[in-house]
């Protein structure tokens, strides 16, 4: 056990308290008189922010690990950080609000995914995390963003605008079309925080171009895109049209280069499993669903994909013996990557059988580390 109920609650306190000092010092001031976290024991795990308030809700377990007990910081971090970025300084299009019509803007990527990067560097300056639980934290949101195929399809913009039939509709086929603002919108606030420092020379960085937004922006009218493209080259002091083209409009794929280089950080080199043996992946995502292996999820370019695995499709046997529910990792472990093999599967009641070409898993390549001084 991590920490007992008691202890934990009291370590929560004392945090909160420091997190809650970092966002003033941050900002300036506060925006409120009184503010209050509610924390609910849902078994689930989320939060809601209010003008002075936030729901938390999370599991009874929360303080029995490290890593969990993190990453509730970080979200009393991310949804403190809305009490000025979004129910202040806000989009032109978030208010006043019309209930009778969707509230449509390609900026939910300033509120949700800068407030996301900046949820885990204020617990990481209020001295709750360190630099490598931030680092371990940020990579996580790049590798989501560089394992999910839909990166290559919708810009963050667009994300932003398509959320209410997108984000908050999934389906099986949504990581191969979309991406989420959160976790891109973390990831490009990171570039963006070290493409401005790049241009002046360390002298101002993404910190600036907030406090100035707010200033500016905080009042009864909001925001444009254009006002916050334009607010953030004032402060760079130089055109990042290239970038907002690539990264916030575009479909590219993102340059980490300057932002290693900005931050002195390097992605760790990729190592074979210890026993230096990769191991063999079809690249479907499955369920059980009483008894029954079911395909739940097939990304693009991936074994699965290629032969025309389906979403509902239930594997039944592999090489003509059957595949228990519990068992396909461990059968999977029999064969080695480049291996064919023959996959038998019920489709709406009819059988087909797929040859598939085993590939390696992936490795986690995407893991941030301090680089050689």
């Amino acid at each position: 056990m991590w920490a007992t109920p008691h202890s934990s609650t009291r370590r929560a306190v004392k945090d909160l308290e420091a997190i809650v000092r970092a966002h003033k010092e941050f900002w300036g001031s506060f925006p409120y008189e009184r503010y209050v976290f509610i924390n609910l024991i849902t078994e689930a795990v989320g939060g809601l922010e209010h003008a002075r308030s936030s729901v938390l809700m999370t599991t009874r377990f929360v303080s029995r690990t490290r890593k969990a007990y993190l990453r509730w910081l970080q979200l009393a971090s991310h949804e403190l950080f809305h009490a000025w970025n979004v129910k202040r300084l806000r989009p032109i299009e978030l208010g006043p609000f019309d209930y009778e019509r969707e509230a449509i803007t390609p900026s939910r990527w300033i509120v949700e995914g800068i407030t996301d990067y900046y949820g885990d560097v204020l617990v990481l300056r209020a001295g709750c995390s360190s630099p490598q639980e931030f680092l371990d934290s940020l990579s996580d949101k790049i590798e989501e963003l560089q394992t999910t195929p839909g990166r290559t399809v919708r810009s963050i913009a667009l994300a932003s605008i398509d959320a209410w039939i997108k984000l908050y509709r999934p389906d099986e086929n949504t990581a191969n079309s979309s991406i989420s603002y959160y976790t891109k919108g973390a990831v490009v606030a990171f570039l963006l925080d070290a493409a401005i420092r790049r241009a002046t020379r360390g002298r101002k960085a993404l910190d600036e171009v907030m406090h100035e937004a707010y200033a500016r922006y905080s009042g009864t009218r909001g925001f444009t895109p254009d006002d916050f493209r334009a607010l953030t080259e004032r402060v760079a002091g130089a055109d990042l049209g290239a970038f907002w083209r690539s990264a916030i409009e575009g479909t590219d794929e993102l340059d980490y280069s300057d932002a290693l280089d900005v931050f002195g950080l390097q992605f760790r080199p990729v190592s074979h499993p210890p026993n230096g043996r990769p191991k063999a992946w079809i690249g479907a995502t499955t369920k059980m669903d009483g008894g029954r292996l079911i395909v739940a999820q097939v990304k693009r370019d991936t074994p699965a994909f290629s032969v025309g695995l389906n979403v509902d499709d239930e594997i039944v046997a592999i090489d003509e013996v059957r595949v228990r529910a519990d068992r396909l990792d461990e059968r999977l472990e029999q064969y080695s990557p480049g291996d064919r093999v023959s996959v038998l599967v019920a489709r709406r009641d009819r059988l087909l059988s797929l040859d598939v070409v085993l590939d390696a898993e992936p490795l986690r390549s995407w893991r941030l580390e301090p680089g050689p001084t």
